[in-house]
C-alpha cells in the first residue's frame, strides 16, 4: 500500500521491537512514517514512505536537526507521535542499586520523550493528533528489583497525563498503553530476531505466566489508540497485563 501523505506519523525507537512494528503498522495503514533511533532501520528506510531519521533523543538539539531534516514531510503536521524509545537497567537489589543508574534510565526514557513532545507538539497542533506512550504495567512499583526501570515509566505516565491537559485546546489527545510482556530483546534475554507464534503459543499454554504477545499484536493496538480522534479518550492508561495498575 503507498503512502498517503495526507497522514503522517512519528515513531521513537524504530530500530527494532516494539518501534519497529509500529512503523510497519502505520505504513500498512497508508500513513507517512518518520521513524526515528539511534541505530536506524535499514530495511524499514527501503519501504515507500518511511523516513529514517537517526538520532539521539536525548540530545535535544540533535532532534530538532533531525525535524530539520524531515520538513518537507512535517510541513503540514503530523497526526500522531508514538513515544516508544527507551532502555531497562537488569534486575538488581534495591539496595544496592546506585543513584547513576536510575539517572541514567531516566535519561534514556523520560528525557527522550520529553525531547521529542517539544519538538512535535506545534506538529500535532496543526491537525489535532495524538501522543500515544509506550509504558509499562511495572510502573505499579511492586517489583522493587526493577525499581530504577519502574520510577522512570510512572514518570512518563504523569507526563502523559500533563500532555492530556496541556495540549487539549489543540486538539491533541494523550494516552498510555501498557503492553505487558512482549517478545522483543528487550524483555527476553538473548533473543535474536522475531519469535514465531508457535513459540509464543507455547509459552502461553496452560496461562502460568502473564499474556507474551508478538510485537506486531502490540502494535496493531498502539495504532488503533493513537488514531483516536480530538474529542476521544485522553489521559487514559489502557492496561493489557495481568499486573494491576
Amino acid at each position: 500500500m503507498g503512502a498517503d501523505t495526507s497522514r503522517a506519523a512519528v515513531v521513537s525507537g524504530t530500530s527494532s521491537g516494539i518501534g519497529a512494528a509500529v512503523a510497519t503498522e502505520f505504513l500498512r495503514r497508508g500513513y507517512t512514517v518518520i521513524g526515528l533511533s539511534r541505530r536506524g532501520n535499514p530495511g524499514l528506510a527501503e519501504e515507500g514512505g518511511y523516513v529514517d531519521l537517526v538520532a539521539d533523543l536525548r540530545d535535544g538539539d540533535a532532534v530538532r536537526t533531525a525535524f530539520a531534516s524531515a520538513a518537507d514531510v512535517t510541513a503540514d503536521g503530523v497526526d500522531a507521535v508514538v513515544l516508544n524509545a527507551g532502555a531497562s537497567p537488569d534486575p538488581a537489589d534495591l539496595v544496592k542499586v546506585e543513584w547513576q543508574v536510575a539517572a541514567d534510565t531516566y535519561e534514556t526514557n523520560v528525557r527522550t520523550a520529553l525531547n521529542l513532545i517539544q519538538v512535535t507538539a506545534p506538529l500535532l497542533a496543526r491537525r489535532g493528533g495524538s501522543l500515544t506512550f509506550v509504558g509499562a504495567s511495572l510502573a505499579n512499583g511492586y517489583a522493587p528489583e526493577r525499581w530504577a526501570y519502574a520510577a522512570s515509566k510512572a514518570a512518563m505516565t504523569t507526563l502523559m497525563r500533563a500532555c492530556s491537559v496541556e495540549f487539549a485546546d489543540d486538539g491533541v489527545v494523550a494516552n498510555e498503553v501498557r503492553p505487558g510482556p512482549v517478545a522483543t530483546a528487550m524483555t527476553m534475554a538473548g533473543l535474536d530476531g522475531e519469535v514465531n507464534d508457535q513459540i509464543i503459543r507455547a509459552i502461553n499454554a496452560g496461562f502460568g505466566t502473564d499474556w507474551l504477545k508478538a510485537p506486531r499484536t502490540v502494535a496493531e493496538w498502539i495504532v488503533a489508540i493513537a488514531e483516536f480522534p480530538s474529542n476521544g479518550p485522553t489521559g487514559q492508561v489502557f492496561n493489557y497485563s495481568r499486573k494491576v495498575l
